[in-house]
């Protein structure tokens, strides 16, 4: 059998067939009379065989690893079998980036090149929708972290000079270069780059007419933040709601589920429904101050 019927019998073109011959995958004899090539059964059967396992993507030398029985094919498929699994997450992480993408409706020239980069390099390897809602959670929370934090300051601060020796007393702390570029009781900064300007507010310690009042240092971004631009827009304000209404969420969970049956049993006359709506309520009431509490403050600590 000569080349070209070797390459009708096998469904391999002739420059692939000398080209396995030049990788010394497949090794046909020769006429003597004339030096052609002549294409045994058994060559004919090792084509079929590289072009079935090329067409599951294996590389040229896992197959020679196959040929030359180096390797078991049970453990060749195996292993691109993982290959396989490696990319096909790589191209769903891709695919959700470029959906992510076209719902933000961008033009070209207002991509935020670096952010997408950034986004794409942290990206893990994980597809489905759970762990889609995870990525872009997560990068809703870096980006909160980066627009708005707070820290307790160890010293007064009455004047603008207290309050610029608070701020890098606590840059100095978590080892921060800032620049302080205005100073006031309404100082503005520069950290990692971007503009921040902080305010002292206040939050009581204790109870009632034991409580004292604690300053907190809160610092809020003032340029463009970035950490979460290819997020969609829509599932942005969704997942950002959700983090400040968790803690509030689990709080009335946790509360309402020991009592689910005494609130159950307790509906029997209109004093008892009352009586439960109003529990109910000022629980939901309870839990929602908590969440505002934790907006308000958005406790993200850097000094913890």
């Amino acid at each position: 059998m000569n080349i070209k019927e070797a390459a009708k019998e096998s469904g391999v073109s002739s420059q692939n067939i000398r080209f396995y011959e030049r990788e010394n995958l497949l090794h046909p004899k020769r006429d003597p009379n004339n030096s052609y090539r002549i294409y045994s059964p058994e060559d004919l059967r090792t084509l079929k065989l590289i072009r079935m396992l090329r067409m599951l993507d294996m590389p040229l030398e896992e197959i020679r690893l196959v040929l030359e029985q180096k390797t078991s094919l049970s453990q060749a498929l195996s292993e691109q079998e993982q290959r396989l699994h490696a990319r096909e997450n790589k191209l769903q992480s891709a695919i959700r980036f470029c959906r992510n993408m076209r719902s933000l409706s961008l033009s070209v020239d207002k991509v935020d090149v670096d952010a997408c980069l950034q986004r794409m390099k942290k990206e893990p390897e994980q597809t489905g929708f759970f762990a889609d809602w995870m990525q872009d959670y997560k990068h809703v929370v870096a980006a909160q972290h980066r627009e708005l934090f707070t820290f307790v300051p160890n010293d007064a601060v009455t004047t603008p000079r207290e309050f610029t020796d608070v701020l890098l007393a606590w840059a100095d702390s978590c080892d921060k270069d800032i620049v302080i570029i205005r100073e006031s009781m309404y100082p503005r900064f520069l950290l990692d780059g971007a503009e921040y300007e902080a305010e002292r507010v206040y939050r009581r310690i204790g109870y009632r007419y034991c409580s004292v009042p604690q300053a907190i240092i809160r610092c809020r971004l003032r340029d463009h933040n970035s950490e979460d631009e290819c997020v969609p827009p829509v599932r942005r304000r969704i997942l950002r709601i959700l983090r400040c209404a968790f803690p509030g969420t689990l709080l009335f969970v946790l509360i309402m589920v020991p009592n689910a049956g005494w609130i159950l049993a307790g509906g029997q006359t209109w004093m008892d429904f009352m009586g439960t709506l109003v529990f109910v309520l000022g629980i939901a009431a309870l839990c929602g101050l908590g969440a505002w509490y934790n907006y308000y403050y958005h406790f993200n600590d850097r000094t913890r």
